[in-house]
């Protein structure tokens, strides 16, 4: 009987043994399978919150347009029935023409991938020089030179282009470039397109401190005029000061002159160099784009594009792209009308200036030798006292 009854206890030993592997596993995959769901469930929750949201903005929309649309329906029921009813047809046509867009222009053909090839776009720095922030943007590394990918500058080029067509319908535009190899390209480009320019040195504060800045730009202003028109009522010395002080305010604001607001985007070359305008322009919420070489900062950029900024030939091919974005806006071929009205009031000036002076001094050459010949006919009598 014993040893029936040991038996009978091992083998239920060995049975409740084998069960509670089973029964662990069981509980473990319940507990994952409660964790998918719950997972699963959180994120239908999250899907179902933004359908949520997106129908409930949908239908607030709908309601303010149709509330909107019976006031303007009762408004002009109302003002129809009166005899004066012209002052609602007005408000009404210059709704309309505020409502108008912009049309939207033709997209910029880019060159072919060998044209930025032949001007040097696709070399970068050092590899000791580089910043790794812009990995994604180099392609290799050859003889200790990264390679820019020229793929991804055409994808960011394209859209960095779109923003400039729009910015330059919106507002005015500002160009940086002041090292030596896109000083005089950014010029030339700014003047015969109708954009702003910044080519010899960043003057501080013009985001930030745009009220002074200004005020300095209308004293330029006057004193070009006061010395076109000759600047008579000050003293030689005087003059000489007030044209040193010209020459010196024209390096910082020769090409901002005419700039009422801050621009709506900036275009830099270089954006290690011109680092000042990139800080001020995120200060003051100007959108950047800015060629931007190995050894640069993209994550300051709001449309980055990869390229060597160091090449002449780079920069001038995309400075034509540039060129051909600004173009055509409404902004651009105002100041170019304003920049050529200015600079003939100022020749104006000089030429009637000049021909006064000539006359004046005409005047006095005529006189001099009309006093020569009275005395040269005028004949002298001594007279000689007899003692």
């Amino acid at each position: 009987m014993l040893k029936g009854t040991k038996n009978m206890a091992e083998k239920s030993v060995k049975a409740n043994v084998a069960v509670a592997p089973k029964k662990a596993a069981k509980k473990t995959i319940s507990k994952i399978v409660s964790k998918e769901e719950k997972v699963m469930s959180s994120d239908m929750i999250l899907e179902d919150a933004k359908k949520y949201k997106t129908e409930e903005k949908a239908e607030k929309t709908s309601t303010v347009k149709e509330k909107v649309e019976q006031k303007s329906s009762h408004f002009e029921n109302r003002n129809d029935n009166r005899p004066h009813s012209n002052f609602a047809k007005k408000t009404s046509e210059n709704k309309q023409v505020k409502e108008e867009k912009i049309p939207e222009r033709a997209e910029i053909a880019l060159p072919e991938l060998e044209k930025f090839l032949e001007a040097g776009s696709h070399f970068g720095h050092k590899k000791s020089r580089w910043n790794p922030k812009m990995q994604e943007y180099v392609y290799a590394e050859r003889n200790g030179v990264h390679i820019i990918d020229l793929i991804k500058t055409m994808k960011l080029l394209k859209t960095a282009l779109k923003e400039i067509q729009h910015a330059s319908d919106r507002g005015s535009i500002l160009i940086v470039g002041t090292k030596g190899q896109a000083a005089s390209t950014v010029k030339e480009m700014a003047e015969e397109v109708g954009a702003f320019y910044v080519n010899n040195r960043w003057p501080g504060g013009l985001f930030t401190n745009f009220e002074v800045i200004k005020k300095s730009l209308d004293k330029l202003m006057k004193m070009e005029e006061s010395l076109a028109k000759g600047a008579q009522d000050l003293v030689k010395k005087e003059q000489l000061m007030l044209t040193r002080e010209v020459s010196r305010l024209n390096n910082l604001y020769s090409g901002i002159k005419f700039m009422d607001k801050v621009p709506a985007l900036v275009i830099v070359i270089d954006s290690r160099v011109e680092k000042n305008a990139i800080k001020e322009a995120r200060v003051a919420g100007v959108p950047v784009v800015a060629l931007l070489d190995t050894n640069c900062d993209p994550t300051l950029v709001d449309f980055p594009i990869p390229s060597n900024d160091d090449s002449i030939r780079s920069i001038k091919l995309f400075v034509d792209l540039f060129k051909q974005a600004i173009e055509g806006g409404r902004k651009a071929t105002s100041l170019v009308a304003l920049r050529r009205d200015y600079e003939a009031r100022l020749d104006m000036w000089k030429t009637e200036f000049e021909a006064e002076e000539a006359r004046i001094a005409m005047l006095k050459q005529e006189e001099i030798e009309r006093l020569k010949e009275m005395k040269k006919g005028s004949t002298v009598v001594r007279v000689v006292s007899k003692k």
